[in-house]
């Protein structure tokens, strides 16, 4: 579950998959699909047995940080225009760092980030990385 400030969270794409020919999970299916769009998710693709569904534009005042961590990836995200938020975060930002946490600025259009040693609540995204951390490359079922 991601960390979170202030009650504030992030939304990942959801993809839905059923077997089209069980008419019940054809129905369980219809009823994710009905609810995510209540939350404001918009249907990229839906086709016989599957659909994706992407959340709503994100608030430019949302902001995250990611942690990678032997815990994983954690997400701790505040709402810049609550100056409680941003000191909690800028708190948080410190101790990171004196634990040894390396910092990036990340942006999630892809463009290319950067290392950084100063909090700044204006960057979408800050990930940080445990000096310990060990990456296991990503399998494909064969």
């Amino acid at each position: 579950m991601p960390l979170q400030l202030g009650g504030v969270e992030t939304m990942r794409p959801q993809l839905i998959s059923w077997d089209p020919t069980f008419y019940d999970q054809l129905i369980e299916a219809q009823k994710e699909i009905s609810k995510l769009k209540s939350q404001g998710f918009i249907v990229e693709y839906e086709k016989e047995g599957e659909a994706r569904l992407v959340p709503p534009a994100k608030d430019q005042n949302i902001k995250v940080f990611r942690i990678l961590s032997e815990n994983g990836d954690d997400r701790l995200v505040w709402d810049r225009r609550i100056k409680k938020q941003v000191e909690e975060a800028f708190k948080k930002f410190k101790e990171f760092m004196q634990r040894g946490y390396s910092a990036y600025a990340t942006f999630s259009n892809g463009a290319p980030g950067h290392k950084i040693s100063e909090f700044d609540p204006g960057l979408e995204e800050i990930l940080f990385r445990a000096s310990e951390v060990t990456f296991v490359p990503r399998t494909v079922p064969g």
